[in-house]
């Protein structure tokens, strides 16, 4: 019998396949907001506005092509659920293929990419060269960023998800030593800081690929060997590229729309730039935290997928969102009761301090108005209905854009982040509203 038929799903289940991405993705931002706060130390807001520029940029690139955590999780937990491990390795083999192939050509583009994206965005002369510097070198690191997908999801799908945890401790405490060393001894400022990011990723992958192994051995079927025949059947390739293709869309409309936000906040100047960077590791650590039970949602609804089972779908979603909005509440009442000293923890600038504890209340309540938007993306992930997903985010993207606009001019930054929970919202309506034929579709 597989995993899915010998447990149901209940609470303690999907909180041990969360917890261990709560924790991972939890250091995740806590590396960020160390990084912040070295930065931030150096004493000049352009310096705290350089790598949020940078690492908006990085989103906008990166980001674009999560397709391969997103599509080899779905892909891999239905697979298992069918009880078909030559599937499940073959699916990881395809993921790394394209991971390489991608990576090359981010390369080769390095330059033209960093010198168009630092274009979209506005800022002190500084800010600009200082991002687009982060931007240089964190590029050379494409290969293992986007491997780091790849295991991430096959890891996720199969809801191995300590792997996970293991590979991003090892990742964040290498990254944050690197970080000290090389900004605040050696003194090579925002360079310093995307070097030892590339370098803390490069490790965990490493890592990762060491526990890859090990789990191919344990579930390989009897007499298999790579075939690279089926690794690259047009049909499969085609399944694979389509569903990719959709989430590519739908990623690049996502982070489009975060990018979007940080075009208005440039546009306002320096100080609120920086202000909103701090703000924004609140949503970062909340995102990271509570994509632990997407995630958990993701393999579980794949696994009933893959055993066609319409009970175990509805459960696992109930379930899970439940478990989420728990979690979210907590988040939020946290974040908020010390909102001040979090911020004081990231910079001695004060006018970026002042500036950031004027709209902290958007940003910490933020948890709340997005669990929903996350959970709703496990959910038709771990389907792998990704032109549902493309499809809702199109329409939430091109709303939210002159949402954003107007109520920026209006209001200013407290119009901008008014219209961030405005986007949140879509998203969840948006997948909320087509569920019932994610149910049709996927179990007939």
């Amino acid at each position: 019998m597989s995993q899915l038929q010998d447990r149901r799903i209940t609470f303690g289940r999907v909180s041990a396949i969360a917890l261990p991405v709560v924790l991972s993705n939890a250091m995740v931002p806590l590396q960020g907001a160390i990084d912040t706060a070295i930065i931030g130390h150096l004493g000049a807001a352009s310096y705290l506005a350089a790598v949020a520029l940078g690492a908006a940029v990085l989103s906008l690139v990166f980001s674009v092509f999560n397709f391969l955590q997103m599509g080899v999780s779905g892909l891999t937990a239905q697979a298992l659920g069918a009880r078909d491990n030559g599937r499940v390795l073959n699916t990881l083999a395809r993921a790394v293929l394209i991971a390489l192939t991608i990576a090359a050509l981010l390369v080769l583009a390095k330059q033209p990419i960093r010198t168009g994206a630092i274009a979209l965005f506005d800022g002190s002369p500084e800010a600009l060269e200082l991002g687009g510097a982060y931007v240089d070198v964190r590029l050379w690191g494409a290969p293992v960023e986007l491997l780091n997908y790849a295991l991430m999801g096959w890891f996720a799908g199969q809801g191995l998800t300590r792997r996970l945890f293991e590979m991003q401790m090892l990742t964040s405490i290498v990254n944050i030593g690197l970080n000290v060393l090389f900004v605040v001894v050696l003194g090579w400022g925002v360079e310093g800081v995307a070097l030892g990011t590339v370098l803390a990723t490069a490790t965990g992958v490493t890592y990762g690929g060491v526990q890859v192994w090990k789990r191919m051995r344990q579930i390989r079927p009897d007499g298999w060997v790579l075939d690279r025949a089926r690794v690259l059947d047009p049909k499969e390739l085609r399944r694979v590229m389509a569903l990719n293709r959709d989430i590519m869309i739908r990623t690049l409309m996502l982070t489009g729309s975060l990018a979007w936000m940080t075009r208005l906040g440039s546009m306002q100047g320096d100080v609120i730039l920086a202000a909103n960077g701090i703000l924004l590791q609140f949503i970062f650590i909340a995102s990271n935290a509570l994509d632990g039970f997407a995630l958990a949602t993701e393999s579980l609804v794949g696994q009933a997928i893959g055993a066609r089972s319409r009970e175990t779908l509805r459960r696992a979603v109930v379930v899970s969102t439940i478990s989420a909005l728990a979690t979210a509440a907590a988040l939020a009442l946290i974040f908020t009761a010390l909102s001040d000293s979090l911020i004081a923890l990231f910079t001695n600038v004060a006018d970026v301090r002042e500036t950031a504890g004027r709209y902290a209340i958007w940003a910490t309540l933020m948890p709340l108005g997005s669990a929903l938007a996350y959970q709703f993306d496990g959910v038709f992930n771990g389907a792998t209905q990704g032109a549902m997903m493309r499809n809702a985010m199109i329409v939430a993207a091109a709303l939210y854009v002159p949402i954003g606009y107007v109520m920026t001019q209006a209001y200013g930054n407290h119009g901008l982040w008014g219209a961030l929970w405005i986007w949140m919202g879509l998203r969840a309506l948006t997948l909320a509203v087509v569920y019932p034929r994610l149910e049709s579709r996927a179990i007939t």
